[in-house]
């Protein structure tokens, strides 16, 4: 299974927000920014690099990728906050972002610096 590879470390302080932005491509000419706030467990980037190849598989054009991932990340994480884009230039400059929030997390002083 492709959540499998996402491999997670202890948040290493829980009391604070804070941003992590992580990058990489699933496929040739496709890139995907993963932004999230975590709430107890962080994202190994390892285990990112290993669980990028097995999305070649996800049927569907960008927006499949992106909610998927975006689940993936839920399931494995749960963070506070996530936002997932995915994009590619061919054979137009196409690109899908995709955002989730715990129901009672809120932080837009953090949100608002965001670009």
């Amino acid at each position: 299974m492709r959540r499998e590879r996402l491999t997670t470390a202890p948040t290493p302080d829980s009391r604070h927000d804070f941003l992590v932005e992580l990058r990489g491509e699933p496929m040739p000419g496709t890139r995907l920014r993963i932004r999230y706030v975590p709430d107890r467990l962080v994202l190994d980037p390892a285990g990112l690099a290993a669980y990028l190849p097995a999305l070649a598989t996800v049927p569907g054009g960008l927006e499949a990728l992106a909610v998927a991932v975006l689940d993936d990340l839920n399931n494995e994480l749960v963070p506070r906050w996530v936002e997932v884009s995915a994009e590619r230039d061919t054979p137009l400059p196409h690109r899908v972002s995709i955002e989730d929030r715990q129901p009672t997390w809120d932080n837009p002083v953090l949100l608002g610096r965001l670009g």
